[in-house]
């Protein structure tokens, strides 16, 4: 009895074993097919994707790449780029990406859904609203859009064409001379300043900008027979907000930061960007539309507002202040 009472356990356990280990390895080709498939719907996003006139680049047509890329950590991003050798590139973007299945790929920006839907070696970007179709012109200029259709390319991408300075200038006033590079890397843009002139210090300064180089100007602010260089950029958020970084001649010895302040709330009152800057005479103006909340919507009051500001030695650097704000 106790003979047939172990084989019987021995049965038992053996079948448990069996039973287990197929379960188990059951588990694991579920698993394995799991990460595979993702592995592969990944793939499917990669890629360089093309607008219509990538292939007629060589008789001057403007072009745009969306390159989809994969790190290390299996993380998706956009980088989006137009040809930047003949003029300003037309758009400029770049995003991390999520999957949403397995042939669309999402961003936000702002309060806005982007998609990215692939399908064979076609792109589409779109919105998920006429609202967020509009976004997408904010990363681009001159009325353009990255709501397109892509086609995705099988050989390398012709880099020759997208070059990594995109403003390149001189500027010279009283005897020395500034030398501006602007380089457009979204998000950012890196911008460097060389003086040449200086009696002590010509040491080129380096900042990492949060916007869109836009232009440069160069004037004696404060009348002291020495130049200030002024440079303007746009924020990339969809007001589009003007802001500035300026250096100022030192006797002609070296050169230091100038101190620029915020709006007060009453400065800004019917402010919702767009604004701009430039240098009158020996004054700094800054101008922008103003708006009205009516219901839950910004209208245009049809008003500009203006605020001058002058340059005067501030406790640690130079300082601009508000010496005047008027409505017309």
């Amino acid at each position: 009895m106790k003979k047939v009472y172990y084989l019987l356990l021995s049965s038992f356990l053996f079948f448990e074993f069996a039973c287990s280990n197929s379960t188990s390895t059951s588990n694991l080709s579920k698993e394995d097919g799991i990460e595979n498939n993702t592995e592969q719907t990944s793939e499917n996003f990669l890629g360089d994707f093309v607008t219509e006139y990538y292939k007629n680049r060589e008789d001057g047509y403007d072009w745009t790449v969306v390159r989809i890329l994969q790190n290390e950590l299996g993380e998706l991003s956009a980088e989006i780029s137009s040809r930047s050798d003949l003029k300003r590139p037309s758009c400029r973007w770049a995003t991390q990406l999520d999957t949403l299945d397995e042939q669309t790929l999402v961003t936000s920006f702002m309060d806005a859904t982007i998609f990215f839907k692939v399908k064979g070696d076609s792109l589409w970007i779109e919105g998920d609203s006429p609202e967020a179709d509009e976004m997408l012109h904010f990363y681009c200029n001159g009325g353009a859009s990255l709501k397109n259709h892509y086609t995705r390319i099988h050989e390398p991408l012709d880099e020759s064409q997208i070059k990594n300075f995109t403003f390149d200038q001189t500027l010279s006033l009283q005897g020395i001379d500034f030398d501006i590079k602007a380089t457009e890397q979204n998000p950012f843009t890196i911008l460097e300043i060389k003086p040449h002139g200086l009696e002590i210090d010509n040491s080129p300064v380096n900042h990492k900008i949060d916007g869109a180089y836009i232009r440069s100007e160069i004037e004696d602010l404060n009348s002291d027979g020495w130049p200030e260089i002024l440079i303007y950029f746009n924020s990339y958020d969809q007001e589009m907000k003007a802001f500035l970084i300026g250096y100022s001649v030192n006797n002609g010895k070296s050169m230091s930061i100038i101190s620029m302040p915020e709006m007060t709330e009453e400065q800004k009152e019917g402010f919702r960007g767009q604004d701009e800057f430039a240098i009158v005479e020996t004054s700094l103006i800054r101008r922008f539309r103003t708006y009205q909340l009516d219901g839950k919507n910004w209208t245009p009051t049809g008003k500009i507002k203006q605020i001058q500001y002058k340059l005067r030695n501030g406790e640690s650097s130079r300082e601009f202040y508000v010496v005047n704000v008027s409505e017309y």
